[in-house]
């Protein structure tokens, strides 16, 4: 099940997942045993690149096309000036996704700005949203703001429309990462993204749920102009509890599935570790690093960057991911910095282990030296 949720933005707009985002003109990359490594991976990152931007153009061209009503906002008949429920008037429509939208509305009880995501009342999406209701309520014991999950106010009908109302944050990683440097950002600053993320990635785990769609949309920064950023994570359309998935379930975005599950193997909360790496790599290079138009296209350039694989692709010590070096050489020049890159690709490997029993956890992200070094930093100014 792919998602193409709206997120919960002022300026985010999520569209729907579409796998053919590669452009055609670009030539596919074939696993060619003979050819080098180097140019494998030279081609791949700048395959990965183009992919980038003809997405970033496809989400331009969308937001263009959002500026006016939606078809799925006319379609709900919903538009600024709308009341949803009780006593929440519409300002703006944030955006859309295949299971609704997402507007920007004023509580007039509390009189304060809130993100309401509204399902259309169609048959699947009401149990998607109960399914994601469902999750929610088991993440009201956590403190949003500590455990970097996104505040959910609680839910209401609208006819027949389910209505789930949030706090309103300022953008997504993915608008975040264009506006301040599409090439990337600094290990500086992504430092305390990756820890409040793996924070937030611990408490749903140690909650027993996977969030399995994390990706730049689905990160969003509270506000973009404080430092160091903050951020949370949303969307939980499709969370899971661990022991609710079955194997050959699959969910989430095809760029940022983990290989246990694109082959269909059994699979549990390590596929957001793999996820979280993949989405480091994107923060630090601005690139994908694995795109593809299928789940075929995907795991060609996964085994291309880490190895092929034993007959049993969770076979232990099969495979060694060394070629993920080549991440640090697109990250963008950090002089006095240059040891911290190291550690962050050492702990982005960790993440990418294709083996999901060796995969780092979020506990063990936490404590890891690329935080710890910091620390020891900040003690010596």
């Amino acid at each position: 099940m792919v998602t193409g949720q709206s997120g919960l933005s002022g300026r985010s707009v999520h569209v729907p997942v579409v796998r053919a985002t590669e452009p055609e003109s670009e030539p596919a990359v074939t696993l060619q045993p003979s050819m080098e490594a180097g140019h494998v991976r030279e081609r791949q990152w700048r395959s990965s690149c183009a992919v980038s931007d003809h997405v970033q153009k496809t989400l331009e061209t969308t937001l263009l096309a959002t500026s006016e009503p939606s078809s799925m906002a006319k379609e709900l008949r919903i538009k600024k000036g709308s009341r949803l429920g009780n006593c929440h008037v519409v300002e703006d429509i944030l955006g859309e996704g295949s299971f609704g939208i997402v507007a920007k509305c004023r509580n007039t009880e509390t009189n304060k700005i809130e993100a309401v995501r509204v399902y259309k009342s169609e048959e699947g999406v009401l149990e998607v949203a109960m399914d994601e209701i469902a999750i929610l309520k088991r993440l009201r014991r956590l403190n949003p703001d500590t455990c970097n999950i996104v505040q959910c106010n609680g839910f209401f009908f609208d006819k027949e429309n389910i209505c789930i109302s949030f706090e309103l944050l300022d953008l997504s990683l993915q608008d975040y990462l264009q506006e301040k440097n599409p090439r990337g950002l600094t290990t500086r600053e992504l430092r305390p993204i990756l820890h409040q993320l793996a924070t937030a990635l611990s408490h749903l785990h140690s909650s027993g749920i996977i969030h399995a769609d994390l990706k730049p949309p689905n990160v969003m920064v509270v506000n973009r102009h404080e430092q160091p950023l903050k951020v949370k994570l949303i969307d939980f359309g499709v969370a899971r509890l661990v022991s609710a998935v079955n194997q050959g379930d699959w969910m989430g975005t095809l760029h940022y599935s983990a290989p246990e599950m694109l082959l269909g193997e059994p699979f549990n909360e390590s596929v957001d570790m793999w996820a979280l790496g993949l989405l480091m790599v994107e923060l630090a290079t601005g690139c994908q690093l694995y795109p593809g138009k299928t789940e075929y296209d995907v795991l060609r350039f996964i085994f291309e960057t880490q190895g092929q694989p034993c007959d049993d692709v969770l076979d232990r010590g099969c495979y060694t991911p060394d070629s993920l070096n080549d991440i640090k050489k697109n990250m963008v020049q950090d002089p006095g910095y240059e040891e911290d890159q190291k550690i962050f690709v050492s702990l982005v490997k960790s993440m990418l282990s294709l083996d999901a029993s060796r995969r780092i956890t979020a506990q063990e992200v936490l404590k890891h030296r690329f935080f710890k070094d910091t620390k020891k930093k900040k003690y010596k100014k």
